[in-house]
């Protein structure tokens, strides 16, 4: 199967800035190396799992796919259209000020030439999308304010699939959540990608949730993967003592 996603060898730096008399300075001591050679591909449809701790340098790397960080040294070509990413809080990620109708038609409305859509073919893609993620279209005349974090986590879900994406990016799409809601987003996620065929890369710091989602899984510690496979290969065979702690910790055995 055709690779979606190819990473070679990439580097990125970080420069702390500090401000002495009025001037902006830069030592080299400041530059921090938070992803060190770092080199995967992933398949088309494929589910990847990334796991670390915080502050490995996930984050990063996921800005790096999607042009946020601009600044790297190495290769990374992505092959498809409009991709996306989900983040972690929900609430920080939609427009408090705007009704969910309104957020979800967003990227509806910007759309140019053939591919512009009317008013009313706005609102049945919105309702689609909605339907599809658990969600009733009254839901639409809410604040982001007014809704449960689950629901909140549906709608940005939506809102990234609403750009005909074929490429998601997760970013501890769950951490936030109870584990209740935690296991409902879990299954949506699984059942959109059995019905539209899209590649997930899935940021985690929970071993046992990856292992529910996931086709393989990357281990990163401080800006270096030690570690990828299928999901059952590296659980049951470690290759390195940090993924031994994290499975340990996990109480998985």
């Amino acid at each position: 199967m055709e690779n979606i996603l190819e990473v070679d060898g990439l580097n990125v730096y970080y420069t702390n800035k500090g401000n002495i008399l009025g001037k902006i300075t830069s030592r080299r001591a400041d530059r921090q190396h938070v992803l060190k050679d770092v080199s995967f591909s992933m398949k088309k449809g494929e589910i990847l799992g990334l796991v670390g701790e915080s502050g490995c340098g996930k984050t990063t790397l996921a800005k790096a796919i999607l042009g946020m960080q601009k600044q790297f040294d190495g290769r990374i070509r992505l092959r498809c259209r409009n991709p996306q990413m989900v983040f972690q809080d929900p609430y920080a990620s939609l427009n408090p000020s705007k009704r969910i109708g309104w957020i979800l038609e967003e990227p509806l409305r910007v759309k140019k030439g053939s591919e512009r859509l009317s008013r009313e073919a706005r609102s049945r893609r919105v309702d689609e999308m909605l339907a599809r993620v658990g969600l009733d279209a009254k839901i639409k005349e809410h604040y982001p304010g007014e809704l449960s974090g689950g629901q909140r986590q549906r709608v940005a879900i939506a809102a990234a699939l609403l750009c005909d994406t074929e490429f998601l990016i997760a970013d501890e799409p769950v951490s936030a959540l109870d584990v209740t809601i935690q296991a409902q987003i879990i299954r949506l996620l699984l059942k959109l990608h059995a019905q539209m065929g899209i590649s997930i890369l899935f940021i985690s710091h929970d071993l046992r949730v990856v292992y529910q989602m996931c086709d393989r899984v990357m281990i990163m510690k401080d800006g270096v993967l030690l570690e990828q496979g299928e999901v059952d290969g590296v659980y049951r065979n470690p290759q390195t003592d940090y993924t031994r702690l994290l499975l340990e910790a996990a109480n998985i055995e």
